[in-house]
């Protein structure tokens, strides 16, 4: 009898606790698996067991790679499926090779080491994207497309790569969740630039982080880059990069003297108070396996701050030079007001659209002395009884200026913009945005002008660049500073940023977003209106111009 209460309580704390859990029915490489090892570098991740044994029905976590984290995801999912009856997890991917790929070679040879869930694993429902164990189901699928969460109730969603998820397809597969009893929402992924994706979520978080104390004077700390010091003066080959072992190592901030990191730590909130949304942060630096020399080696290697940042430290990172500051718009108010019609002060007008709900629309004028200004800002909301009120509205406000050009998006409304090409037959323009990966691509350098379709195909991240670049080099001219729709733009700009990407060892950059961009994407319009109005420059003299150094 007692034995048989032995084993009851043991199977309830393995049921409760997915670390127990995992401990007895997974293996890794077919060793069983450990949190903590005082000799095996590879085998000590004490910070994995709170933050897989955390049932918080919305957990965040901001990582770096290396760390073992995607592992504890399907652990965690694979123990949701098997101790709790009739539930369904949905496991999502940036794209569908990425969904295949782990199928195969994480979640599958996970099912096959154990003979526990190979016994509860349906033979009949057993492929690449859904696995039925036991009476619970787990579906993965791809977050490219926000369909794949449709018309499923799901119990338990889980975010693979966060940051490389399409905008707003998170909403579809979040409310699958809202009749479900448990509602567990886990969402992982390196992050990127700052405010974005991830990172924007552990900022709103309780911000748990590992903190690691040093046995020589007691003191509590986070380990961050600012924990490696250089030990051997002459440790580093300064030409090729190559750092003699032992050069760099872990040391206390206070006391300076070497920090143990083979110890278990401590997961401390920074925001004790918030309770709805649990975050953690977890590093490279924390790792036993990666020593203080490889990660200075790897930060010598990378070509991208950012990258390094991101892959290495876990860290998001943000290039300054190209983040448009309020006083980058307040240092060029050169209108005293808003201007509502065509004046002979002009050469031309070009005006840039972005449609949404509402439209936004910048009005750009080229002054005799080859400035470019900023005359008009407006956004124009739908009307529930007029159809195309939106556009009506902005082609009221364009007549007056008679622009030379019209630049709109054409990702929004081909309604709008053939009711725009109505109005302005030979000005107007619909713009396509590519993000090129290929470093070779000629849409780099030349936007393509189709004058058949009325379309321009651009990159959309030198375009980005450039925008930002001609506003913090004072290029381009805005009005009044007490209009809210300057401040709006000052808003959007400083919302924009460039990311640095790698895909098949290549690294290109995009650009992306921490918040609304509406009049930035307007105003990237209307330079590219600018550009066709003056040959790419060619006839402007001084202000937005190409610039030439002599030798």
């Amino acid at each position: 009898m007692e034995q048989d209460n032995k084993e009851k309580l043991l199977n309830l704390m393995t049921n409760k606790y997915p670390a127990l859990w995992a401990m007895k029915h997974k293996t890794i490489k077919g060793k069983p698996l450990t949190f903590v090892s005082s000799h095996n570098p590879f085998a000590n991740r004490p910070w994995q067991q709170e933050l897989l044994n955390d049932i918080h029905p919305n957990k965040v976590i901001q990582k770096s790679r290396q760390l073992g984290l995607s592992e504890m995801a399907v652990t965690e999912a694979l123990w949701f499926a098997d101790t709790h009856d009739n539930v369904n997890i949905m496991y999502t991917f940036p794209t569908k090779q990425q969904m295949e790929d782990f199928s195969k070679t994480r979640i599958d040879p996970v099912l096959m080491a154990s003979p526990y869930l190979q016994s509860k694993l349906n033979k009949k429902l057993n492929n690449v994207s859904t696995k039925a164990i036991g009476t619970s189901n787990l579906f993965m699928r791809t977050s490219g497309d926000g369909s794949q969460g449709e018309g499923a109730d799901i119990d338990m969603y889980c975010a693979d790569e966060y940051d490389r998820m399409k905008d707003g397809v998170e909403l579809a597969f979040a409310e699958s969740l809202t009749s479900s009893k448990y509602g567990l929402m886990r969402r992982w992924s390196t992050p990127t630039v700052p405010g974005r994706g991830i990172n924007a979520l552990f900022l709103k978080s309780d911000q748990k982080t590992y903190l690691h104390k040093c046995e020589h004077c007691n003191t509590w700390q986070e380990i961050t880059m600012d924990s490696i010091f250089q030990i051997k003066k002459d440790g580093v080959n300064k030409l090729t990069g190559e750092i003699e072992k032992g050069t760099f190592e872990f040391l206390c901030k206070k006391c300076k003297r070497p920090l143990n990191r083979w110890k278990p730590g401590e997961w401390v909130a920074k925001n004790k108070d918030v309770k709805d949304l649990r975050g953690y942060f977890i590093s490279q630096l924390n790792a036993t396996h990666i020593s203080a020399d490889k990660i200075k080696e790897r930060e010598y290697q990378y070509t991208s701050k950012q990258l390094f940042n991101n892959y290495v430290v876990g860290m998001p990172y943000a290039n300054t030079s190209l983040l448009v500051s309020e006083e980058d718009v307040k240092n060029m108010i050169t209108l005293e007001n808003e201007e509502f019609s065509r004046r002979d002060d002009y050469i031309g007008y070009v005006a840039g659209i972005d449609w949404g709900e509402p439209s936004w629309v910048v009005v750009l004028g080229l002054t005799r002395n080859h400035r470019i200004q900023v005359v008009s800002l407006k956004a124009f909301f739908r009307s529930e009884t007029q159809p195309l009120y939106d556009v009506k509205c902005t082609i009221s406000h364009l007549k007056p200026f008679n622009p030379n050009l019209i630049i709109a998006d054409a990702g929004y409304g081909a309604d709008k913009n053939t009711e725009l090409l109505r109005s302005f037959p030979y000005a107007t323009y619909t713009c396509t945005w590519k993000t090129v990966t290929n470093p070779h691509s000629p849409i780099h350098f030349t936007d393509r002008w189709n004058e058949s379709t009325r379309m321009v195909t651009v990159d959309k991240t030198s375009k980005m660049q450039r925008t930002l670049q001609s506003v913090k080099r004072g290029f381009i001219g805005f009005y009044t500073w007490n209009d809210e729709m300057t401040q709006t733009i000052a808003k959007h700009l400083q919302n924009v940023r460039i990311l640095d990407n790698e895909k098949d060892g290549i690294v290109y950059q995009s650009a992306t977003r921490v918040g609304p961009d509406h009049l930035a994407c307007c105003l990237s319009y209307g330079l590219i209106g600018i550009d066709r109005l003056t040959q790419y420059g060619i006839n402007v003299s001084q202000g937005y111009k190409m610039e030439f150094i002599n030798p």
